[in-house]
């Protein structure tokens, strides 16, 4: 009796730090996913970001779009935000971790309608969530109508990085003629955190 008394008080904190830790994670889970969160989407559309370029149907249509766009590398360039600005006057197509997020944060996440969008951007973003390849990705994630209106700010996430003419011509392009992989995800880790300063 007297050692099962001594191997309870020794296990009984461990149990509860792992009950508070259970509870602290669930915690952080439950504020990381949703629209009103830091994320700004639900656990199905953030996990399944990193798929849609694996995604050869979707690829293709989102392609077929693109093809259809005389002038993507102006359209891509016009839709820059106020934060790329100073690098879009000096040419310069690099990406930035914090001025990606800055965009998405402060001008994407949540807008489903696209207010102060790029209107060919936006077009293009929208015309892509009508395509058979998104409309099977969406029901392959068991996208609900507001991952869907999620999805479209993902889109439009996507086409109005100051790279993305670039990675569209390189990447898009010959995967989708030669049916295989895009080898780059479409987006980098890290695109919808939130920096601590801006």
């Amino acid at each position: 009796m007297i050692f099962l008394a001594t191997f309870v008080s020794h296990v009984l904190p461990f149990i509860y730090i792992g009950f508070l830790a259970l509870v602290f994670w669930a915690f952080i889970r439950y504020n990381a996913f949703g629209r009103t969160s830091s994320l700004g989407l639900s656990e199905r559309v953030w996990t399944s970001v990193n798929d849609l370029y694996k995604d050869k149907e979707f690829v293709k249509d989102f392609v077929n779009i693109l093809k259809k766009e005389s002038n993507l590398v102006d359209i891509v360039s016009n839709s820059q935000s106020e934060y790329y600005a100073e690098w879009r006057k000096k040419g310069d197509k690099r990406r930035d971790y914090i001025t990606d997020n800055q965009d998405w944060h402060a001008l994407i996440k949540g807008n489903i309608k696209g207010e102060g969008f790029d209107l060919d951007a936006k077009r293009i973003a929208r015309d892509v969530v009508k395509t058979t390849g998104y409309k099977k990705f969406s029901k392959k994630y068991e996208f609900t109508k507001e991952d869907d209106k999620d999805m479209f700010t993902i889109i439009y996430y996507i086409i109005t990085r100051p790279d993305f003419s670039d990675t569209a011509q390189k990447y898009l392009y010959t995967a989708a003629s030669n049916i295989r992989n895009v080898p780059v995800p479409p987006l980098p880790s890290g695109a919808f955190n939130e920096p601590r300063n801006w």
